[in-house]
């Protein structure tokens, strides 16, 4: 089987009981881990406990709790997101990555001037990211998530406007489809400036179990995508053989295009 050089898995896809399992998988088939920073003090601390017995790399941090801190929401709720992202950063660069995954805003925002306000946010960010060495992502969701910026030809924009070379902007294969956009054609159209690339078929499932042309994306992108690719999808009821049967079919993809 061959992997596609330079695949990573965020966390919560990889199979696994613990940190130990996860990062074995991982380091079995040579791909890097894209941490959850949930913030949670124990879980954090595992990780860095047993990462050094691993030749498995951080190459990608989620400042996850974006999720439900909206940056763009309220005073409080705002400053708290803000932290979250700036710790995220930090993290990454203790661990040696070289990305910080973020959102503009879930929902909707609640600031009086959104698109100023997250321009300045993303600068102020860019700023500790050149400090730290650190590429900051800004992913792009889709309509269903977020009224603000919800498709990637938005946030590319946005990411322009904020004029930084560390402050990219990056792509989910599912959140593009989601948008009724062609995934191919919107994917490979932005391939040249996205830092980051999340792989996860239709309905958020797996690479290889929904209806998304893996084949197609793949030969869009070559020669014009430097960043990180990565999978990201919802785990079913047997996470060890859907990531198996993952690998094999991208394994195929990459095998039938040489």
């Amino acid at each position: 089987m061959t992997i596609p050089r330079g695949l990573g898995c965020v966390e919560f896809a990889v199979p696994g009981r613990d940190p130990e399992e996860k990062l074995e998988a991982l380091e079995t088939n040579g791909m890097w881990l894209e941490l959850v920073n949930d913030e949670s003090g124990e879980h954090l601390s595992h990780v860095l406990d047993v990462l050094p017995s691993f030749r498995t790399p951080v190459k990608s941090v989620q400042a996850y709790l974006l999720h439900d801190l909206r940056m763009l929401g309220l005073a409080e709720e705002s400053r708290a997101a803000t932290r979250h992202v700036e710790d995220t950063i930090k993290i990454a660069s203790k661990l040696g990555a070289e990305n910080v995954v973020t959102v503009a805003t879930y929902g909707e925002p609640e600031t009086e001037n959104p698109r100023a306000s997250c321009i300045e946010l993303f600068r102020r960010f860019g700023k500790l990211g050149m400090e730290y060495g650190i590429t900051i992502s800004i992913e792009a969701l889709n309509r269903k998530r977020t009224t603000f910026l919800p498709s990637l030809h938005e946030i590319s924009v946005l990411a322009e406007e904020v004029g930084m070379e560390n402050v990219r902007p990056m792509a989910d294969t599912f959140h593009v489809h989601e948008n009724g956009e062609d995934v191919v054609k919107t994917i490979g159209g932005w391939a040249g400036k996205i830092s980051e690339l999340h792989l996860r078929d239709t309905g958020s499932r797996a690479p290889g179990r929904g209806k998304m042309d893996f084949a197609s994306l793949l030969r869009a992108i070559k020669g014009k995508f430097r960043g990180l690719m990565c999978l990201e999808y919802e785990p079913g009821p047997d996470p060890h053989a859907e990531f198996s049967h993952t690998l094999n079919f991208l394994s195929d993809i990459i095998s039938g295009a040489r």
